[in-house]
């Protein structure tokens, strides 16, 4: 099989009425066809799945997302990928936080892709795993960099505690800088943050709110779901950090190791803070140099068209599933 002539069947690990990420499939689908133009790309719904494969009988069958929902079961697909002759692979993008659950592919999958850098040492060794970050799609996260009339920081997310516990010690730094702080997302009605909004921020909104803020924060989250048997730390950047470099954003992540340094170089493409106090400090430089948040924007964008959008990521899973 010629690999830029084959079948592919993109599928959802969750049904779409419990699966909060059920629009980044799309993207995993848009990239694989700006990679491989003579490919059949289909992008299925987990409910869809097992109708679309026995019309499409793919040559390779990748279920992407969350597996942890009980409701679902991979059996009668992983049954149909052997009919077919398929490859069965799972692109999980939840480790480590959902990691314990993880075994219930062990015996079906032919090839594993985390998105977390730190889990691959967990996974049994005859199992083919490999490391594979998120990424941007440009169809949906590219903007031109050319102003910064939004919020002199900017963020969206759910609060979790870690988040939570950031803001509010950031807060006071915004004041003594007289400089405007906005986060939005779940859980923030009883914050007691200023700046902080209770809302939900539809995905084709953030990248604009992204590319119009002089800053944005990248800060992880520290819940885990099931992650007790290891309990492992993550290491690996998150989605929206490729999201908004696409968008053009100038960043300032709270970094808790170095894997960062492996996709955007920091002072010219992105910016480092342990704490609030040194994040204040990193926030305070574009507060004195507006041109310089467009300097890193425009950095972080160029290097994400290069190496991480999905286009990328597609590349990747095609050289290692059909070698």
């Amino acid at each position: 099989m010629k690999r830029r002539n084959f079948k592919l069947l993109i599928m959802s690990g969750s049904p779409d009425s419990l699966n909060a990420n059920a629009s980044l499939r799309y993207y995993v689908g848009s990239g694989f066809r700006q990679a491989f133009p003579d490919a059949i790309i289909a992008v299925s719904s987990y409910e869809d799945s097992l109708r679309t494969a026995r019309e499409l009988k793919p040559d390779m069958v990748l279920v992407f997302g969350s597996i942890m929902l009980d409701g679902a079961d991979f059996g009668l697909i992983a049954e149909e990928a052997r009919h077919q002759g398929a490859v069965l692979g799972f692109w999980l993008h939840d480790d480590p936080y959902e990691f314990d659950m993880n075994a219930r592919i062990y015996d079906l999958a032919d090839i594993v892709f985390t998105n977390d850098r730190a889990s691959l040492d967990f996974y049994p060794p005859s199992l083919p795993v490999h490391h594979l970050p998120l990424a941007g799609c440009a169809a949906t996260h590219l903007r031109p960099v050319a102003s910064r009339g939004g919020p002199d920081m900017f963020f969206c997310g759910h609060r979790f505690d870690n988040r939570g516990r950031f803001f509010g010690a950031l807060a006071p730094y915004a004041k003594a800088m007289g400089a405007e702080m906005s986060v939005v997302g779940t859980g923030w009605e009883h914050a007691g943050i200023e700046g902080a909004v209770a809302m939900t921020v539809p995905n084709a909104v953030l990248p604009d709110l992204y590319a119009t803020a002089l800053g944005v924060v990248n800060i992880g989250r520290d819940q885990n779901l099931a992650n007790r048997r290891f309990a492992i730390r993550p290491s690996t950047p998150g989605p929206r950090t490729f999201e908004a470099a696409f968008a053009g954003a100038a960043q300032i992540m709270v970094a808790e190791g170095l894997e960062i340094l492996d996709y955007f170089e920091p002072e010219t493409e992105i910016l480092l803070a342990d704490d609030a106090e040194s994040f204040a400090a990193q926030w305070e430089r574009l507060l004195r140099d507006r041109d310089y948040s467009l300097t890193l924007g425009r950095n972080a964008q160029r290097r994400a068209l290069a190496e991480h959008g999905y286009d990328a990521r597609a590349r990747r899973i095609v050289e290692l599933a059909f070698r």
